[in-house]
């Protein structure tokens, strides 16, 4: 299995939002209605948010192939990009978005730890994220990972209203 990373630019918008809306799609279906999941896809991955996030220059895109096939991608967020307004010492990993074909292989934590080398890299002292509190396994994995919850917030999807655990792991 040959694994490769490449940062991704404007240039690739039309796959990274194709790959947005399939990852989260194939994630969140079940637990929310479809009208509520068809309104969060069209106003988080749509052409201009992309764009915007694309290139805005605290944030990153990372494309993950495997064996030459595109399996998953990463966004990290620094300073006022960061979702929550945690603080110029902290790192966000907004997404690792994983294709299902290619769930455990071990990419996610590839993605984590790249996540983790770019925070070091900046010079950041903490690395944050969200994780929805229904989503136990990525908890687990997250907590084994070194994270640890210290807040929530809430996220809104429609007429939904979710909570999302905070967690942030202290960096050496």
């Amino acid at each position: 299995m040959t694994i490769e990373i490449k940062k991704c630019t404007v240039a690739n918008l039309a796959t990274l939002k194709e790959l947005s809306i399939e990852t989260y799609t194939d994630t969140f279906k079940d637990f929310n209605t479809p009208e509520d999941l068809k309104d969060y896809l069209h106003n988080a991955y749509n052409t201009q948010i992309l764009t915007a996030e694309l290139t805005n220059p605290n944030s990153e895109f990372y494309f993950l192939y495997v064996d030459k096939e595109l399996a998953g991608y990463l966004k990290i967020n620094v300073s006022n990009a960061q979702s929550e307004s945690l603080g110029p010492d902290f790192l966000e990993i907004q997404r690792i978005y994983i294709r299902v074909p290619f769930k455990r292989m071990g990419l996610g934590k590839i993605l984590l730890e790249l996540g983790i080398k770019r925070a070091k890299e900046l010079q950041k002292k903490r690395v944050w994220l969200g994780v929805w509190e229904n989503n136990f396994a990525a908890q687990k994995f997250y907590q084994y990972m070194g994270f640890k919850k210290f807040t929530s917030h809430k996220f809104v999807m429609g007429d939904s209203v979710q909570t999302d655990y905070i967690l942030k792991k202290e960096l050496e």
